[in-house]
């Protein structure tokens, strides 16, 4: 599932600094409040929810891969959210 999160992360990057060049607004800065998110919420999850949840997903496949991918939906939900955040914040200057 790391495998998913990275490739989450790098979308992550090119998805906040094109956004911010949309906005008139520095790229780099962007890019890494929106990676920085994501792996916050990323790492909050994986070590509350998914280690309480671990037991819980040895009894099935497809509970397993749902429970290990929780993470990173947590983590791109958080990045919507900071995204529209900071485009509310460019529109208001």
């Amino acid at each position: 599932m790391a495998f998913i999160a990275i490739l989450s992360a790098i979308a992550i990057v090119v998805w906040f600094y094109k956004s911010a060049l949309t906005a008139g607004e520095n790229g780099i800065k962007w890019s890494t409040v929106g990676v920085v998110g994501f792996w916050i919420a990323w790492w909050i999850v994986k070590l509350t929810v998914v280690s309480g949840l671990a037991g819980l997903a040895a009894k099935g496949a497809f509970f397993g891969f749902i429970v290990m991918l929780l993470p990173t939906l947590a983590g791109l939900a958080t990045v919507y959210l900071v995204r529209n955040k900071l485009l509310a914040d460019a529109a208001n200057k």
